[in-house]
């Protein structure tokens, strides 16, 4: 059964779809459902994701890292509309997420659950939650979790307040990783190499300098970086 107090975030999203989530504190949501932080990412049409609500800079910074590596709990969730729950990080199998496991642990994360934000065959985005401990997500967490992303959905699509983007997802500041598509044409064009192979080549390069993949494209794009057969 959903907790008293998650009712009435949900009743909150239902009531005004013109807000959607910017209505509710994310840090609020954290602490009820008792993990260290949340993010919503909704799926772009070209692929990747936009952060449109999260609690703090460690959130933005761990699916940032899904992002760069192309592997992690987020990815999981969005490609295969099923739930993935991660008690610890440090003890996962070595051929699950082999680079974002470690990278994340030494973020300070040990525990992540991804839900996907579908209603129907529709998939929208993807609800990520972390905790800096090890440990499952017990009944009650998981029940309203599981609610939340339900009613998380609905706001993404503004309970059908019309034709577009809701007002509130417009003002969000996304759009910033339409650089690294950007920054993939550019590499396809320096190395001849077709566009898969040039965002692998831009990850890649992200991960071994130990940057943000967004960072990386904005350098390309600002042509402080150029990939060759020089760069590593």
């Amino acid at each position: 059964m959903v907790s008293t107090s998650m009712a009435e975030i949900i009743t909150a999203l239902s009531l005004d779809g013109s807000r959607g989530l910017a209505g509710v504190p994310a840090g609020m949501c954290a602490q009820l459902l008792d993990v260290t932080g949340l993010a919503v990412s909704v799926l772009a049409p070209g692929g990747g994701n936009e952060v449109v609500w999260r609690t703090d800079e460690p959130s933005s910074r761990l699916d940032d890292l899904q992002f760069t590596l192309g592997q992690g709990p987020g990815v999981d969730a969005a490609e295969t509309g099923e739930i993935v729950l991660e008690p610890d990080l440090a003890t996962v199998r070595i051929r699950r997420w082999e680079m974002f496991a470690p990278a994340a642990v030494e973020l300070g994360v040990r525990a992540v659950f991804a839900v996907p934000l579908q209603i129907g065959a529709i998939r929208l985005g993807v609800l990520l939650a972390y905790r800096e401990a090890p440990g499952p997500m017990y009944d009650g967490a998981l029940t309203d979790t599981l609610a939340f992303a339900d009613a998380a959905a609905g706001a993404l699509l503004g309970h059908g307040s019309g034709p577009g983007a809701p007002d509130w997802l417009a003002d969000q500041p996304t759009g910033y990783r339409a650089q690294v598509h950007q920054a993939t044409g550019m590499i396809t064009v320096q190395l001849g190499v077709a566009p898969a192979e040039a965002l692998v080549r831009l990850r890649a390069h992200a991960f071994s300098q130990r940057r943000a993949l967004t960072e990386v494209a904005a350098d390309v794009v600002a042509r402080r970086l150029r990939f060759d057969s020089h760069t590593q």
